[in-house]
């Protein structure tokens, strides 16, 4: 299977000067989240899709989409947050879902900065388009995943 999202970390490096002076350099890495590897794994297949996987016409979810999608994620999900159901859409869009007791949220990630989020929270419905602020997204991604997981950690 071809990895279209690589899951390697970067790490720190520490780099010696002639002074005896250590100096920590920080490097671009993904972060290790319970969900991370669940969700490049289902993009991944989103991005391999075949042509007509719908029945129909449809192609795969777009690469630029799917990027976009996983970048939304690292900057709204906390180590904790469970794994969003994440489906494709036909015209190479994709949908990320989370479904609790305490609430929904559904995401449509038409394209790079082209976002429709939903939720209904305790009740209480609410819908945006958003582009490169995912602020919100990680509130209501917190408010409903927390109770899950405090949930879990109790049981």
């Amino acid at each position: 299977m071809n990895a279209y999202f690589p899951q390697s970390t970067g790490s720190v490096f520490n780099l010696g000067l002639h002074t005896g002076f250590m100096l920590a350099r920080r490097v671009v890495q993904r972060p290790e989240f319970q969900w991370h590897d669940a969700a490049v794994e289902q993009l991944n297949e989103l991005v391999a899709l075949e042509r007509g996987w719908d029945g129909y016409q449809a192609g795969p979810v777009r690469f630029d989409t799917a990027s976009f999608a996983l970048q939304m994620l690292e900057s709204s999900c906390s180590e904790d947050t469970p794994c969003p159901q994440i489906v494709p859409g036909s015209d190479g869009d994709l949908q990320i879902e989370w479904h609790f007791a305490g609430g929904d949220i559904e995401v449509h990630v038409r394209g790079p900065l082209q976002v429709s989020a939903w939720s209904c929270i305790n009740g209480a419905e609410q819908e945006l388009e958003l582009t490169n602020d995912f602020t919100v997204l990680a509130q209501w991604i917190s408010s409903i995943a927390v109770p899950q997981v405090a949930a879990a950690t109790a049981a």
